[in-house]
């Protein structure tokens, strides 16, 4: 099996208080296990490290002083995908907007890297953000943590 894993999914397991914190803690468990025994690989675009770790920071920067929680994405092996060229993008870009027969095509760019990613892999987009889950089936499949078949 292979996930695109979104940022939304590491960001609510550090935040006991956001939707879909047990979701997202018991997903990321559950990826680790399954990778460390081959049953899955787990991807993402590079944006990942980067969305992740301003959340971690501004999380410490909140609790001023409490002691930091260990890293969303610690003891996980995240493969990065990124575009080789920008023909690999222009190319998706034009399956989606075809794809989407009129409807808005565009998400926001941050959300398309993770699209990208999935559609290159053929992976599955692991994701609480609903924004994305309303691209299931049109160039991957977008499924939530608690949903996510792991083996």
């Amino acid at each position: 099996m292979r996930f695109v894993l979104d940022s939304s999914v590491a960001i609510a397991s550090m935040k006991p208080a956001e939707p879909g914190h047990a979701d997202a803690l018991a997903f990321l468990e559950r990826a680790r296990a399954a990778v460390a025994a081959g049953a899955a690989r787990v991807l993402a675009p590079p944006e990942l490290w980067l969305e992740v770790y301003v959340a971690e920071q501004r999380l410490a920067a909140s609790r001023r002083g409490a002691p930091a929680t260990a890293s969303a994405l610690g003891g996980l092996a995240v493969e990065l995908v990124a575009p080789a060229d920008e023909g690999a993008v222009v190319e998706f870009l034009a399956l989606l907007t075809k794809r989407m027969r009129g409807r808005r095509p565009f998400a926001n760019a941050t959300d398309l890297v993770y699209l990208w990613a999935a559609h290159r892999t053929d992976a599955t987009v692991v994701t609480l953000d609903e924004g994305l889950l309303k691209y299931h089936g049109v160039v991957c499949d977008v499924t939530r943590p608690q949903h996510a078949r792991l083996a």
